[in-house]
């Protein structure tokens, strides 16, 4: 007599997929943050944020005009009134035009001496030089005594006459935004009518130079 078959087991039922939640690695993260840095720094390099004047190989508007040939048919006389004023007159001016408060000179920045658009003034000033108190900006300097510059330049009457104009020229552009130019014959001509005052008696007050129109 056989023995009963041993009963199959019951069959193991399936058990449903699960999902575990794991932290994300740091690298990924880390490489995202690099690659979007590296990709802003590019672009504040050479996006031109979006400036159609903007080209290869520049990065920028500035960038772009700095290169562009320059098309002022004034710039060589003013770039000579750059190198004139600094031999002549930044030691107490500044080559920014701030002025030296400490040794009583005043500020060339926005002065109405500088913006006054006739230009006999600042012809004779920087011409004979200057003596006494001047109020610049509302604000009075009475402590140094300018030179005059203008006969102190080197060359005969006419080179003075040059010089004095492309320095004028050059502090009227660059420091109180006159883009129009004093002419050598202009400085001449002013030049002839002082050409009595000399030495230290020859200098202007300011009040004399204010009586002009």
């Amino acid at each position: 007599m056989n023995a009963d078959p041993k009963p199959s087991s019951a069959p193991t039922p399936e058990t449903e997929p699960t999902a575990v939640m794991t932290a994300m690695p740091v690298w990924p993260i880390a490489l995202m943050l690099t690659l979007l840095f590296l990709g802003a720094w590019y672009f504040d390099l050479y996006g031109g944020w979006f400036e159609a004047k903007v080209y290869a190989p520049y990065h920028s508007v500035a960038d772009v005009q700095r290169f562009q040939p320059n098309t002022d048919p004034n710039a060589s006389f003013i770039a000579q009134g750059k190198k004139y004023y600094s031999a002549n007159c930044a030691v107490c001016h500044m080559e920014t035009g701030v002025g030296n408060p400490a040794n009583g000179c005043p500020p060339l920045i926005n002065s109405e001496w500088v913006k006054h658009l006739p230009p006999e003034r600042i012809v004779m000033l920087v011409s004979k030089g200057l003596v006494g108190p001047i109020t610049v900006n509302s604000k009075v300097y009475n402590t140094g005594t300018m030179l005059p510059v203008g006969d102190t330049l080197p060359g005969e009457e006419s080179e003075k006459a040059y010089q004095v104009a492309a320095i004028v020229s050059y502090v009227r552009k660059e420091f109180g935004g006159i883009s129009e130019i004093v002419k050598p014959e202009q400085a001449a001509a002013i030049r002839a009518t002082i050409k009595d005052r000399v030495g230290s008696a020859g200098s202007y007050t300011a009040e004399e130079l204010l009586k002009i129109p």
